[in-house]
This record gives C-alpha cells, structure tokens and sequence, in this order.
C-alpha cells in the first residue's frame, strides 16, 4: 500500500510502503469501517485474502487487535465507527472510547439457520493490551446487541448505518448515536 499525505491542499504519494494487511479491506466487496483518533487508525476489517479472519485493530507506536476467536468477532459486517472523547472535563478520569457498530452471526441463539444481529463494541482508546495473555491484543473490548424491538417482528432489524450527534453547547453525557435499522429476510 503506497502512502500518501495531503498538506496544504495538495495531495502527494509519498515514496514509502506500509502494509495494509488490517487497515483496508483486500477487496471492495467485503465490509470495513475506519476512523483517525489523532495519529492513530482503527480499523474493522479481515486479515486475509478471504475474508474469514475479522479483526479491530488499533495501527500505531503500540498495535493492538482483537482476537481470531468466534466469541469476539463471529462473521461480521462492519458498519461504522465514532469516537467519545470522555475524559474532556472527565471528573471520574475516564478514557477516550472508540465504538463499533457492526451485524454478525449470533452464537447465542439455537437456530439451524444463521441469524444476524445488529451489535455495538467498544475500545478504550488507552488500552496498551495485557501484560501476559492478551499481549497485543484489546483488553478494553466490549460488545452487546443492539436491540431495536418492533412489533410483530420476529427477526431483530440489522444495523445499516449510524451518526453520532453530539451539541457543541452540552456536556457530552448527552452525545446521542441515531442508527438507521431493516428488516432480514427470513
């Protein structure tokens, strides 16, 4: 993956490689979802050619990543990411979060078809990882369903997109995400 910078207005390709392996997608058609928290990308996408190894990974100084474990990512379709800035005017001294929002295959329902749900994780922004069992690897990360319930609806509506509204004007305890949700086919 060739580098490039935008200064000034002008966008230049710098002369230095760096390897894409978990920033971007190795193809178009498989979902990912990104976003810059100061120097630093986090990305949601796969590790391989195949599309069968999700990761969220942090790329900076000190690199950190999910786990290739069905518990943690099982066939995913990223959707979006945001950041928090929770420690400004923090009184508890909280960490900046990063969030996720993603469908995946549920592993907690006994179901001979595979069903979807939409789901949200998070990071903490100053993980450095575990001391010893989770040596790079997120030990901040935290994933839950999202549950938009409707009436006379069997099957829980699928994330497809989402916004993080925040005003200017007010403490960010009252940041606000908005998601738009469909229905899957049976």
């Amino acid at each position: 993956m060739s580098v490039k910078s935008y200064k000034d207005g002008r966008l230049t390709l710098e002369k230095k490689e760096e390897d894409g392996k978990g920033k971007c997608p190795f193809s178009p058609f498989q979902s990912y979802a990104s976003i810059m928290v100061g120097d630093d990308l986090y990305s949601a996408t796969s590790m391989n050619f195949l599309g069968s190894e999700p990761v969220v990974m942090r790329s900076s100084s000190v690199s950190i990543r999910t786990e290739f474990k069905s518990s943690w990512l099982n066939e995913p379709s990223f959707i979006s990411m945001a950041q928090m800035p929770e420690s400004e005017n923090s009184k508890e001294g909280d960490d900046d979060k990063v969030y996720l929002f993603f469908n995946e295959i549920a592993l907690e329902y006994d179901s001979y078809s595979k069903l979807m749900v939409p789901r949200v994780a998070r990071v903490c922004k100053g993980d450095l990882g575990g001391q010893r069992t989770l040596q790079k690897r997120w030990t901040s990360f935290l994933k839950a369903m999202v549950d938009c319930p409707v009436l006379e609806s069997r099957l829980p509506f699928t994330v497809q997109g989402t916004y993080l509204f925040c005003d200017p004007q007010e403490p960010l305890e009252g940041c606000l995400f908005y998601a738009v949700f469909t229905p899957q086919q049976a």
